[in-house]
C-alpha cells in the first residue's frame, strides 16, 4: 500500500492496513520546527506523553452554527459498529436533520467495493478507508484535508489541525504542495507479542536478531509449539504480515539507495536549504524523513529501468534466505492456506504473533470471543512484546526499523462543496475532544466485545486509560520505515502496482513452498519487476520519456 499528487519527487508507499501517506515547502523557519518534530514528536514524545502525561476530557459543549442537514454515511473497514452509533447519534443530537448512517464493512472485497462506488457516479459513502485504492488518491478522487485545516472547528473553538499531533498531518502531507488526503488517529507500531508462559516452559527468552529467531523457534518446535502463528495467504502477503515483513527487511538491506534516488541539484523538486544539507546516516532512523531529504521518483524509476536498482541482488538473496529459514519450517502446517492464524497464538497452540499495537487494548476481548465462538473455556495466559528482530551481516545496511505509523486512513470521496463540507463538519466533531472520546469511552469499554484502538491517540486533550497507558510502555521505539524510503517500493511488485503484487505473491508463496529455488525465485521477480515498469508508469500518469530528463517535472496527464 504509493500515494502521491499528481507527479511529485516525494512518493509514498501505500499500504493495506499499515499502511502509508506523506509531505510542504515553508519558510525555513517552519522547516526547522517540522524537522524536530518529525525526529522527536513522531514517534518518541508521542508514546512517552501518553505513557506519562495527563490529560483531560473538557466537557461537551454543542456548536453554534448554521443548521445542518443532509446524510452521512460511515463506510469504513471494521466491525465496531457500537462505537461509530455513539459518535453517530452524539452528532445527531447536535444536528437533528442530519442522519448519520453507519454501514461498516469487511476487509474482505473492499477495494472492489469502493472501487464500484466510484465507477456508479458520485459516491453515497462520506467516510471510507482510502489507503486500499492507491491510483483513486493519486486521481485526486477524495477530498484534500489540507485546506480545512485552518479553519476553526466549531467543536473545539480553535484551528482543526490544534485538534490533533503533528505528525497526523505531516505524516501524509506531501512536502511541495502540502495536500493530504487520509487522516489516522492512531499511532501503531508493528511489533512481536509471545507467550510468556510458553517461553519459560521452553527455556528460551525474546530473540534480539533474526538468527536467534530461528533458534528459539527450533526449540519451541520440539517442545511440540507452532513457533510463529502466521498466515500465508494473499491477503498476508499483500497487505498483512507476510507483506509487513517483506517491507521492514527490505528497509534493512535498501537504505543507502538513498544515495542514488535523492533530489539532486537542478532537479524541480529539490529543495535548497534541505537537499544541500543532508548528508546519509543510516544509523539515525530519521536520516531520510521527508523533511530530511526529497527523493525523486523519476529517479527511482529510471534506476529500475536501467537495472541499476534490481531485486536479484546479493542483498535481496540474503533476506530471501533468511525468511526462508522460518517459512515454512516454523510456521502453521499448509502456511499459504492459511487465512486466520490468530487463534492458534489464543489457544496457545502457537508462541508467537506479528500484530500491530492495537492488539494491546482487544487481547482480553479477543480471548473471550473466540471462547464464546467454540463453545469453550480458554485459559487466560500472560503475553510479553519484543521488538523486531535485527537481520544481521555484511550485506546489512543500517539498523532494524519497524511500521511505526498513523493509522485509520479515514478519507473522504470528493463531491459537491456543500456535501463535502457537511461531511468535513462530521470529521471535526469526531476528531475533537468531545467527538473522540465519546468513540474512546465506547471503543475501550470492557462490554464492547468488537471495540478496541488501533494504537496510540493521536487527537488532543482526551483521557486514555491507565492500563492502557502501562501496555504501550513496553513497546520499544524502534523508528519508521513506512514512508518514502529508498527501496522499499519494490518489496512487494513494484510500487504497489496490483498485477505487479499478484505476481510477486505468486512467485514468493512459490519459493517459500519449495517449487523455486532461490535463483528462480529472483530472476523471476526481477523479470516480472521490468514488465511491469510500463504499467507503473501509466498508473502514476508518467512515461519512459519522463525517465530520461528526472531533473523536470513531468506534465499533468489525464489517466
Amino acid at each position: 500500500m504509493g500515494w502521491a499528487v499528481g507527479v511529485k519527487c516525494s512518493k509514498a508507499i501505500a499500504r493495506s492496513e499499515i499502511t502509508r501517506g506523506f509531505r510542504v515547502s515553508e519558510n525555513l523557519l517552519v522547516k526547522e520546527r517540522r524537522r524536530e518534530i518529525m525526529k522527536r514528536v513522531i514517534v518518541s514524545v508521542v508514546i512517552l506523553s501518553l505513557v506519562f502525561g495527563s490529560l483531560f476530557i473538557p466537557a461537551v459543549v454543542p456548536a453554534q452554527q448554521q443548521e445542518l442537514e443532509g446524510e452521512i454515511y460511515i463506510n469504513i473497514m471494521g466491525t465496531d459498529t457500537k462505537s461509530w452509533e455513539a459518535v453517530a447519534n452524539a452528532y445527531m443530537k447536535l444536528h437533528p436533520k442530519v442522519k448519520v448512517r453507519v454501514e461498516l464493512k469487511p476487509p474482505e472485497g473492499y477495494p472492489e467495493w469502493l472501487r464500484a462506488q466510484f465507477a456508479a457516479g458520485e459516491p453515497k459513502a462520506s467516510l471510507v478507508n482510502a489507503n486500499v485504492v492507491n491510483d483513486l488518491i493519486q486521481a485526486k478522487k477524495f477530498l484534500d484535508f489540507s485546506i480545512y485545516m485552518d479553519k476553526i472547528s466549531p467543536y473545539s473553538k480553535r484551528p482543526w489541525k490544534e485538534d490533533f499531533d503533528p505528525v497526523v498531518a505531516l505524516a501524509v502531507r506531501d512536502p511541495l504542495t502540502g495536500e493530504f488526503y487520509t487522516f489516522s488517529p492512531f499511532l501503531v507500531q508493528v511489533t512481536w507479542f509471545y507467550n510468556k508462559g510458553i517461553f519459560a516452559n521452553t527455556g528460551i527468552k525474546p530473540p534480539n536478531n533474526w538468527d536467534e529467531l530461528v533458534a528459539i523457534s527450533k526449540k519451541l518446535k520440539a517442545k511440540g509449539y507452532i513457533p510463529w502463528a502466521v498466515e500465508g495467504d494473499y491477503r498476508s502477503f499483500w497487505e498483512m504480515r507476510i507483506g509487513w515483513i517483506a517491507r521492514i527487511y527490505a528497509d534493512q538491506y535498501t537504505r543507502k539507495e538513498a544515495e542514488i534516488v535523492r533530489a539532486q541539484p537542478g532537479d524541480y523538486c529539490f529543495r535548497p536549504g534541505i537537499d544541500d544539507k543532508w548528508k546519509p546516516n543510516y544509523n539515525d532512523p530519521h536520516n531520510d524523513d521527508p523533511t530530511q531529504v526529497t527523493f525523486n521518483i523519476l529517479r527511482k524509476l529510471r534506476a529500475v529501468r536501467d537495472g541499476i536498482l534490481r531485486v536479484d541482488s546479493p542483498e535481496w538473496r540474503d533476506q530471501y534466505i533468511n525468511f526462508k529459514k522460518m517459512i515454512p519450517e516454523y510456521v502453521p502446517s499448509g502456511f499459504t492456506g492459511v487465512t486466520n492464524a490468530y487463534p492458534l497464538f489464543l489457544t496457545q497452540k502457537a508462541a508467537m504473533w506479528l500484530d500491530g499495537t492495537w492488539m494491546i487494548s482487544t487481547f482480553e476481548k479477543d480471548l473471550a470471543s473466540l471462547a464464546a465462538t467454540e463453545k469453550t473455556t480458554l485459559k487466560p495466559f500472560s503475553y510479553g512484546i519484543f521488538p523486531m528482530p535485527t537481520m544481521t551481516g555484511p550485506l546489512v545496511q543500517a539498523p532494524i526499523r519497524t511500521i511505526e505509523w498513523p493509522v485509520g486512513f479515514w478519507s473522504i470521496p470528493k463531491k459537491s462543496k456543500k456535501q463535502n463540507d457537511l461531511e468535513m463538519d462530521f470529521l471535526m466533531f469526531l476528531t475533537s475532544p468531545q467527538g473522540f472520546s465519546i468513540y474512546l469511552k465506547s471503543a475501550l469499554n470492557p462490554a464492547n466485545p468488537k471495540g478496541g484502538i488501533g494504537g496510540i491517540p493521536l487527537i488532543r486533550d482526551i483521557e486514555v486509560p491507565p492500563t492502557i497507558k502501562k501496555r504501550f510502555s513496553q513497546v520499544k521505539v524502534l523508528g519508521n520505515m513506512e514512508k518514502d524510503t529508498a527501496g522499499t517500493f519494490r518489496a512487494r511488485g513494484l510500487m504497489d502496482y496490483q498485477p505487479s503484487v499478484q505476481e510477486w505473491v505468486d512467485l514468493a508463496q512459490k519459493y517459500f513452498m519449495g517449487k523455486l529455488s532461490i535463483d528462480e525465485f529472483l530472476k523471476q521477480y526481477q523479470a516480472s519487476i521490468q514488465k511491469h515498469l510500463p504499467g507503473v508508469l501509466d498508473m502514476l500518469g508518467l512515461t519512459m520519456e519522463d525517465l530520461d530528463h528526472p531533473e523536470k517535472k513531468p506534465p499533468e496527464r489525464k489517466r
